[in-house]
């Protein structure tokens, strides 16, 4: 396949939200956010009147992009880590505890438990998911 990777999308309830939570916690500069309404977003989507609100975000070597969709709306409530096609963002991190509780006090949720990896490739390792305050899956890797 000739293609280069360019970013990672996730759907949100609130575009602004999202946005404080991922450029204040996370650290991320979020560039101009920006409004689709054309005829090609339907098609585009495969969502009937679907209407966009967009943002992308860039830091730590990657680009998200978190998407609101309006006038159709979508299945309410979180992901469950299991459901297939969730996905997550996985950051190493020198201070895990002081990670995990800045991202608490930032809106943030626990959905696993700090634990400490015993098998594999980081065995040894703590870490643990938490979730952003709209759902998306936040995987942190303590570095050693």
């Amino acid at each position: 396949m000739d293609s280069v990777f360019d970013h990672t999308g996730f759907i949100t309830p609130s575009l602004e939200g999202s946005v404080r939570f991922w450029s204040e916690v996370m650290g991320f500069e979020p560039k101009p956010s920006v409004e689709r309404k054309g005829d090609w977003v339907a098609p585009f989507t495969g969502v009937p009147g679907a209407e966009l609100k967009i943002a992308h975000l860039f830091g730590h070597g990657t680009h998200l992009e978190f998407i609101e969709f309006g006038a159709a709306g979508g299945r309410q409530g979180e992901p469950v880590a299991n459901d297939c096609g969730t996905g997550h963002v996985c950051f190493k991190v020198r201070d895990l505890d002081a990670t995990v509780e800045r991202i608490l006090a930032g809106g943030g949720k626990l959905a696993g438990r700090i634990t400490t990896i015993t098998e594999g490739a980081v065995a040894g390792v703590r870490g643990l998911y938490l979730r952003d305050p709209y759902g998306v899956l936040i995987e942190l890797l303590e570095l050693k």
